[in-house]
């Protein structure tokens, strides 16, 4: 009787707690830059216990105190479930506690890792529209089968709702990745792979892997100088590491609208299955760039608290379709939001309102061009081709604003309001309910003031400000179309 007394207490400790696996992301991340010189030790030593525990006691007392710390936050850090709600406690012995109603929950997601794959593990995280918590309202590292026992039940639904499922084409993920693929992002992580392989093998290995490179690519290249081909090595190498990054996340990507939810699957090394709620869907944003313009292709973007929170996802529901089809996966996914027409829409006599920013930046890349050649006379043709690499993004933006010029406007029917806007290289189509906007506003600069024309800033709900800019609009024109529509300006 006793030891079923016992089994049960420690079967509900442990249904309280986070999987074990969790242990390990509560130590120092640098951890292991102790332990490799353990290892070493112990193998130098032909694994003489005594001789390594003498020698290097300091080392393994710190490991120690940290994995017990570790261990401790384990134990402390639990939550509790019932059918309407869970609550998290957190902090030191748990003091602090973090409980949210399921009726309050905008997105619930499980995230399962290569690694934690192995020890049947799954992070999940739900999130509300408590604008006091940047972060996630709630992570917590649980047991797969755990995991997707709470996700039922913050999710529950009749299993006889209506089902549509949208997947994406595995050539459309090729062009998707190939479009959406951040080359300065990429960047960061191979600078970051270079420099904590050098920390585990040698301080000079990023050194000596891009010498070797450049060395073989300049034999093709001897004209080019050797800093271009480091800058070209990086950027290239940054480039792909991000390619096959969007390629792993968005792979076997799958939404599916079931009743009143949205449930999105992708991921290859990491397992994705994010739920969202239809009516805590603040708007969804067709997104383009020029290149897809022209081909006829879009993506889909959705703002939803928590979906797209965590580092380097795109929140879409369709990473890429065409221009043709997009309207009948909209209905199919989100039938409640209808997309008006724009109505006030800019045109030829904007065009120079669009690109003098662009011109302007384009023509200060020669002034700073012959600054730094009468600065350093010795670096003439690198600065020549590192000048020309800089004018290449200001010719495209240019490019970019002057297409911009015709398909910036905006438009309301009597549920929604229609956004056509350029930020940047992207263009955007965004569709919000009326209902969801918090605030519009009028803005001029001094040269705006003086040629009778604004731009229109609508606000929209959100977990943090989030604000849409339409410019370059005849004044009138659009204080009308605000007034019109029951916005106060």
């Amino acid at each position: 009787m006793k030891m079923n007394k016992l089994s049960r207490r420690v079967r509900g400790f442990f249904r309280h707690r986070q999987h074990p696996i969790k242990i390990i992301s509560y130590t120092s991340k640098t951890m292991w830059l102790l332990l490799i010189p353990l290892v070493k030790y112990l193998i130098a030593l032909r694994f003489d216990v005594r001789s390594w525990l003498v020698t290097n006691w300091v080392d393994i007392v710190a490991i120690s105190a940290i994995l017990g710390f570790a261990f401790l936050r384990w134990v402390f850090i639990y939550f509790e479930i019932d059918d309407k709600s869970i609550t998290s406690h957190t902090g030191f012995f748990g003091l602090a506690a973090t409980m949210v109603k399921f009726e309050n929950v905008t997105t619930v997601s499980s995230h399962q890792g290569s690694l934690q794959r192995l020890f049947g593990a799954t992070t999940l995280y739900i999130d509300t529209n408590a604008r006091s918590v940047t972060k996630t309202d709630i992570q917590l590292v649980l047991p797969a089968k755990r995991a997707e026992h709470i996700l039922r039940l913050i999710t529950d639904e009749s299993e006889q709702a209506v089902k549509y499922t949208f997947e994406s084409k595995k050539r459309s993920l090729l062009a998707f990745s190939l479009f959406f693929s951040s080359t300065f992002s990429g960047v960061i992580i191979f600078a970051g792979i270079l420099f904590e392989t050098s920390r585990i093998v040698d301080r000079n290995i990023e050194i000596r892997l891009l010498n070797t490179a450049a060395g073989e690519i300049s034999k093709f290249t001897e004209k080019i100088p050797m800093i271009i081909v480091y800058v070209a090595l990086v950027i290239i190498g940054g480039w792909l590491l991000s390619f096959a990054a969007n390629l792993m996340r968005y792979w076997h990507f799958c939404v599916t609208r079931h009743g009143g939810r949205l449930i999105v699957r992708s991921g290859i090394w990491t397992l994705r299955n994010d739920v969202m709620f239809q009516r805590d869907i603040n708007y969804y944003d067709i997104t383009r760039s020029l290149f897809m313009r022209v081909f006829r292709m879009c993506t889909v973007n959705v703002s939803c608290t928590g979906y797209g929170k965590r580092r380097s996802e795109i929140p879409t529901i369709a990473p890429i379709t065409t221009d043709a089809e997009v309207g009948r996966t909209l209905k199919m996914l989100i039938p409640k939001v209808d997309c008006p027409e724009p109505t006030l829409i800019t045109g030829k006599r904007e065009i120079t309102k669009f690109i003098w920013i662009p011109c302007m930046v384009f023509l200060c890349v020669p002034v700073i061009r012959q600054v730094f050649v009468l600065v350093f006379p010795r670096w003439v043709s690198e600065i020549n081709i590192l000048s020309f690499i800089s004018s290449v993004p200001c010719v495209w933006l240019i490019i970019v604003k002057f297409f911009a010029s015709f398909k910036t406007g905006i438009g309301f029917n009597d549920d929604c309001c229609v956004l056509d806007y350029c930020k940047m290289y992207t263009f955007h189509r965004l569709v919000v309910e009326k209902k969801k906007i918090t605030r519009a506003a009028i803005l001029q600069t001094w040269f705006q003031k003086r040629a009778g024309y604004c731009s229109i800033q609508i606000c929209t709900e959100n977990e943090k400000h989030k604000t849409h800019m339409v410019k370059h609009l005849p004044l009138d024109a659009a204080v009308s179309i605000l007034r019109t529509n029951g916005l106060s300006v």
